[in-house]
């Protein structure tokens, strides 16, 4: 039996722009939805460090540890690396951990590829667990079926905001003795059980790049520990491999192989202000995602994004799913996917994917293009590894129901103006669904991985 409420005739203001009505978005009207939010004390803080002539680590160490405390303490751990990436803190976290060569590493198959190109930067072979698709994120459950007797780490990442049930996930590791890496790039403001992401783990790392919640000057990422061999190990390849004295100061004498990871002070002083406003931040977001779910639910067919009672989104992306059977549509699940990005673009606002395809179907992992000649996977016994999008149902159905509102580096879920303008076309959605159905029944669409992958 059909969800969907009887239809009445769709007055002109209701009526969707593909369907004759007027735009919500007026042509030559900008939306200012821009990310990061600069303030006039940000702007100062920025001069105020130009002027000073201290933009290295080199040239400023005490106000580097001064950073790195304040994301200590942010994220309830002992201990902070500042880097000039999250892919950067990513790799020495996983050297951090002890992960070597030849070594396994389990990570979501629904992620970004930074993740895989990490485990790969460390010479490891990237093992890919699938997801839950109502959460977006690993299981315990996934990440159990997809460890061999070679894994030496868990990547979780904590897709859109929404932490992962990581109770399961770090009893399983404990039984398992494998350490968890938290990437809480996408979840930086969000909590689990009352405590903040990134404490949650062994180690914790998150990109800080201009378009995350928590925004830096360009590129900047953060490694979070309560661990100080840890620390002190991702130290180390973070800076030309200089061995630390006991207080994990650097001594310029190079003991082992490290990479020039280090932050630009710039970058780390935007961090450092806009830290001030995060909760303010989060908040909006937090209120636009509301709005949103408020009319989603009231709308047959469409569901906003989970919300655990344990867990608290930051809500870096908004992405909501959808059912045409539910939604007493006659159209197939690619029709209504590829009607709503385009109905939605003719009012002025995007719809988006966040990967059209689960890694595996990435290049990167398809030719296994690491260092070349197929390593790390030939030099260490792996020739006959291959990866099939086919093997992560539960990412293949999240890629296919799903979209997310805006791009990222809008920051549209807080901007009121911006969550008010997708909440009208929602409306009109619901108003004038038969006008939808017929110009989505006129498409020829196909599942998001017939196109070669892409991020958005």
């Amino acid at each position: 039996m059909s969800l969907a409420r009887p239809l009445t005739r769709t007055r002109p203001e209701d009526r969707l722009a593909v369907n004759g009505g007027t735009p919500v978005i007026p042509a030559g009207y900008t939306l200012m939805s821009r990310w990061p939010r600069i303030g006039a004390e940000d702007v100062d803080r920025m001069v105020a460090q130009l002027r000073s002539g201290l933009l290295t680590e080199m040239s400023c160490r005490a106000q580097l540890h001064e950073f790195e405390s304040e994301l200590a303490i942010f994220t309830h751990t002992r201990y902070a690396v500042a880097f000039n990436s999250g892919t950067a803190a990513l790799h020495c976290a996983l050297a951090g951990v002890g992960v070597e060569a030849g070594d396994d590493v389990v990570l979501p198959a629904l992620t970004y590829i930074a993740c895989a190109a990490a485990v790969i930067h460390q010479n490891a072979i990237p093992v890919l667990a699938d997801i839950d698709p109502a959460t977006y994120n690993v299981t315990a459950e996934t990440i159990e079926r997809a460890m061999t007797a070679k894994t030496r780490a868990i990547i979780v990442v904590h897709l859109h905001g929404l932490p992962a049930d990581m109770a399961d996930i770090m009893a399983l590791a404990e039984r398992h003795g494998v350490p968890v890496i938290e990437d809480f790039s996408q979840a930086v403001g969000a909590s689990y059980r009352d405590r903040p992401a990134g404490g949650l783990g062994t180690v914790g790392v998150a990109s800080l790049m201009a378009g995350k919640n928590l925004a830096s000057a360009g590129e900047a990422g953060i490694l979070v520990t309560n661990d100080l061999a840890v620390r002190n190990r991702a130290s180390q390849v973070k800076c030309f491999g200089e061995l630390l004295d006991p207080q994990g100061g650097y001594t310029l004498q190079h003991g082992t192989l490290g990479y020039n990871y280090r932050i630009n002070l710039l970058s780390a002083a935007l961090v450092s202000q806009q830290l001030f406003r995060l909760d303010e931040f989060t908040e909006a977001r937090r209120a636009g995602a509301a709005q949103l779910d408020a009319r989603l639910a009231r709308l047959p067919g469409f569901h906003p994004p989970l919300a655990p009672a344990d867990s608290s989104s930051c809500y870096h992306m908004y992405r909501f799913s959808f059912d045409p059977e539910e939604a007493g549509l006659r159209i197939s699940l690619d029709q209504m996917r590829e009607g709503l990005k385009k109905a939605f673009w003719e009012e002025g606002l995007p719809l988006v994917e966040f990967q059209n395809q689960p890694l595996a179907g990435h290049d990167l992992l398809q030719r296994r293009l690491g260092y070349g000649r197929g390593c790390p996977w030939t030099c260490h016994g792996r020739s006959e590894m291959r990866y099939d999008i086919a093997e992560y149902p539960g990412a293949l159905t999240a890629i296919r129901r799903s979209l997310i509102v805006g791009y990222p580096s809008q920051g549209a879920l807080a901007n009121p103006e911006a969550v008010d303008a997708y909440d009208r076309v929602f409306a009109k959605m619901e108003a004038d669904r038969r006008g939808f159905e017929r110009f989505a029944a006129g498409l020829v669409a196909a599942p998001p991985w017939a196109e070669p992958a892409r991020l958005f």
